[in-house]
């Protein structure tokens, strides 16, 4: 009943398509402007690239799922979850993560654009000038 919830804001990604499968328990999938919650039964939830979606278990219910990704060899994924977990926190750190893991956040009005932009500016360009350094980098996307 303390755990914490598992809440991941609505994101986008520009690269691959996100399939998550409820092993056990509940979660409610949020995917443009509908929203699902999925358990064991339910099958996959399927998240095509460039659509926003977000996550959200649900409190004091235990809840474990896996997630894999189309094309299946996207491999920033393991990347991706040790990056954004070794974070202290700081949206210049997280958008850091993002900009080498196929993430970009949804803003209030969607627009891939500007939000690509953020991204870029705030995690490729301005987090390593503060000195910032992502702690695993064996898979770093190479950016053109």
């Amino acid at each position: 009943a303390d755990d914490d919830i598992f809440k991941v804001p609505l994101h986008w990604h520009k690269d691959h398509d996100k399939i998550i499968t409820v092993l056990e328990g509940r979660l409610k999938v949020t995917l443009g402007k509908d929203t699902k919650v999925y358990t064991p039964e339910s099958g996959e939830a399927f998240m095509p690239r460039g659509v926003p979606h977000a996550l959200e278990s649900f409190k004091g219910e235990p809840c474990v799922v896996t997630e894999r990704t189309n094309p299946s060899e996207f491999d920033n994924k393991e990347l991706f979850f040790r990056n954004i977990l070794a974070i202290p926190g700081g949206l210049i750190l997280m958008m850091q993560v993002f900009y080498y893991g196929d993430g970009y956040p949804e803003f209030p009005v969607h627009m891939p654009w500007l939000e690509k932009a953020f991204v870029k500016l705030f995690g490729g360009c301005l987090a390593p000038l503060l000195g910032h350094q992502l702690k695993y980098d064996s898979l770093k996307k190479v950016h053109a």
